[in-house]
C-alpha cells in the first residue's frame, strides 16, 4: 500500500530544488523517496545536522507559522468529507 507526503515549503526552495534534481534524473518525489530510505537504512538522518543558520532559523518559522494557519487534519478520508459538509469544519 502506497501512501503520499503533503508539505509545505517556498515556491522558490521547490523551483530552485526542482531544477537540480532534474539535472541529477531525480524528481522530488523520486529524491524524497531516497532520502526515506536512506533514514531507514541509517537509522537516522544520513547525514550531520548542525545548529541552523539565520536563514534556516527564519524558514523555520515560517513553515511554522505556515502550520499554525494549516485547515484541519482527519484521521481518515471519512472523516475529511464530514468536515468538509460541516459548517464549521468540525465533526457533527
Amino acid at each position: 500500500m502506497q501512501t503520499s507526503i503533503k508539505m509545505r515549503i517556498s515556491e522558490e526552495l521547490k523551483d530552485e530544488a526542482t531544477q537540480i534534481l532534474h539535472d541529477c534524473g531525480l524528481t522530488v518525489s523520486s529524491a524524497v523517496r531516497l532520502f526515506l530510505e536512506q533514514v531507514v537504512s541509517h537509522q537516522g538522518i544520513p547525514f550531520e545536522v548542525k545548529r541552523p543558520s539565520a536563514k534556516m532559523k527564519i524558514a523555520l518559522q515560517e513553515a511554522t507559522a505556515i502550520e499554525a494557519k494549516a485547515s484541519p487534519r482527519f484521521n481518515s478520508a471519512e472523516d475529511m468529507f464530514k468536515g468538509l459538509n460541516s459548517d464549521d469544519g468540525k465533526e457533527k
